[in-house]
């Protein structure tokens, strides 16, 4: 005979009971003299060779760390419920986690997006639209500036948009210049604000953003500025950057004190400096705020959703910008 001092010196026997009935005296859990407890947590026995089923650990005044034994658990991991040290805990949304649970997690979710505020500033090759963009400006500025005809065609006239109805100045205001100044601060801004804001959107989002943006700073001027003389530039559309820049970084809860004080240094500029277009900046500066906006709530939906949610945002700003050309040239003509 077996002599086990867990079991009174007598040899084990597996409990014979049902579901239904009560279960019979088995050997004591972890708080007694035996190493297990031959129930589940329903009660039921289990045949002779099952594996006895994991018990749950709680913490005592002597309880040790799984990974470190020589040193006292302070928690419990909230996916393996282990006890951990406080070299090992991990804080979580809700409780902590050990080092080993967070690897594996990691390991299955391996891609991050970039948020505004991470270390680092993404590279050219995360953002081609912005360097397509930049390409065709330059593009566009050398041969304005070999043909005189050219920038005056894509001027932003509004009595001339208004008589004519030429309302691809609209447009062609945005990407055409002769201006060297204009288009060298500009394309370096659109390269800096390009590179965070395409990542953060997408390069469908991102394009239309800025087309809009460049679209609603033309529009701005249509309606605010003096309808006899000419303006152009890309300066609505990268205000709109501006302002995309801002929302995508308040909805990641990044720190937005640098952008904001870019975009009040550059209206002050716009405001006191003499023959820059500030109407422009304003009008694509709303136009950024209001479309990126409208995209980061879409962004919240399933993928269909999402498309459909964002075309709907896009279709409705087209469409108040194109209201918006109904009225006279210069029918608030702020200088």
């Amino acid at each position: 005979m077996d002599d086990d001092q867990g079991l009174g010196g007598n040899e084990f026997q597996w409990p014979v009971t049902g579901p239904t009935g009560p279960p019979s005296p088995g050997p004591a859990g972890p708080s007694g003299p035996g190493p297990f407890s031959p129930y589940d947590a329903g009660g039921y026995a289990r045949p002779p060779g099952s594996d006895p089923p994991p018990e749950p650990i709680g913490l005592g005044p002597n309880t040790r760390c799984y990974e470190h034994p020589d040193r006292l658990a302070g928690a419990l991991c909230r996916s393996c419920n282990r006890p951990i040290c406080a070299d090992c805990m991990v804080q979580a949304p809700v409780g902590w986690h050990c080092r080993r649970c967070v690897h594996q997690a990691a390991s299955k979710s391996p891609v991050v997006r970039y948020r505004p505020g991470a270390v680092g500033i993404p590279s050219a090759r995360q953002a081609p639209v912005t360097m397509a963009l930049i390409f065709i400006n330059l593009v566009l500025f050398l041969a304005a500036t070999a043909s005189p005809r050219l920038t005056f065609d894509s001027y932003d006239i509004p009595v001339v948009m208004s008589h004519f109805g030429q309302s691809y100045r609209l447009l062609a205001s945005f990407f055409i210049t002769n201006s060297f100044l204009d288009v060298a601060l500009n394309m370096w801004c659109l390269y800096i604000i390009g590179r965070l804001v395409e990542p953060a959107l997408g390069k469908g989002r991102f394009l239309a953003l800025y087309l809009l943006a460049g679209l609603g700073g033309s529009v701005a001027y249509y309606l605010l500025g003096n309808a006899q003389v000419p303006a152009a530039g890309a300066s609505g559309a990268i205000f709109g950057l501006f302002g995309a820049y801002f929302i995508v970084a308040r909805r990641a809860a990044a720190n937005t004190s640098s952008i904001i004080a870019l975009i009040a240094i550059n209206l002050v500029f716009s405001f006191t400096v003499p023959q820059i277009a500030w109407q422009a900046h304003v009008g694509g500066l709303l136009t950024g705020l209001v479309v990126a906006s409208g995209l980061g709530l879409a962004r919240r939906g399933r993928p269909r959703q999402e498309r459909v949610a964002d075309a709907a945002v896009l279709i409705a700003t087209c469409v108040g910008l194109g209201l918006l050309l109904l009225l006279p040239p210069g029918v608030v003509n702020l200088g």
